[in-house]
């Protein structure tokens, strides 16, 4: 069973150094895709990888670097770097939980890109976007989804891949087995409704975003 927890820091919108330190204590592996290598730095914390094709990551080349910092340098154009990163992370480690932060704002077509490299790994893994104005949670099959302490939030479900069978609890227009995709319908601006709300589906990438 994969238990382990990764973080990935990508070069979108950084960051508050807050929310990378409490989420640099939970991982077990914390990875600095190219310029998310920035984050790291201006927060003073170090990644254990450096993974990408190096284009943007400031590293001061006139130094050495950091021994204990394993480097990945990949310069394939066909991939991205965050799909460069699940490669190695699908690899190297036995991750049941990936967070992602600097994967939302900044460019949307860097933003909608890493959804959709989301949707291509592994159901069997927890995956969760975060930054400080939204958190954004993958729901497959195999990873249902149990929120707690949310009541009033504001919470959408985005069918990213045609979703069978979508169930929620705990919203004010909850769904029972419904299945959605890009030209069923998704939940919009729903409401939660309760401290607790569950959302899950039998087949398919949905993405639960939340306000915060």
């Amino acid at each position: 069973m994969n238990e382990e927890t990764t973080l990935f820091v990508l070069g979108g919108s950084p960051p508050s150094d807050e929310l990378l330190a409490w989420r640099y204590e939970e991982a077990d592996h914390r990875v600095a895709v190219d310029s998310g290598f920035l984050a790291f730095r201006n927060a003073e914390l170090k990644p254990d990888v450096l993974i990408g094709d190096m284009d943007s990551c400031g590293l001061d080349e006139s130094r050495e670097p950091d021994a204990s910092l394993c480097i990945i340098k990949l310069s394939d154009q066909d991939t991205t770097d965050f799909e460069k990163a699940l490669e190695w992370m699908g690899k190297e480690t036995r991750t049941g939980k990936l967070v992602i932060l600097g994967g939302l704002g900044g460019r949307s077509d860097h933003f909608l890109s890493n959804l959709m490299s989301a949707c291509n790994h592994e159901s069997s893994v927890e995956i969760t976007f975060d930054d400080e104005k939204e958190w954004v949670r993958r729901v497959t099959e195999q990873t249902p989804l149990r929120l707690v302490g949310r009541n009033r939030a504001h919470v959408s479900l985005l069918p990213l891949t045609p979703c069978s069978k979508v169930s929620t609890t705990g919203l004010k227009w909850n769904l029972e087995e419904q299945d959605l995709s890009h030209d069923q319908g998704s939940s919009q601006s729903n409401l939660a409704v309760s401290d607790l709300v569950t959302v899950s589906c039998s087949s398919g990438n949905l993405f639960v975003i939340l306000q915060k």
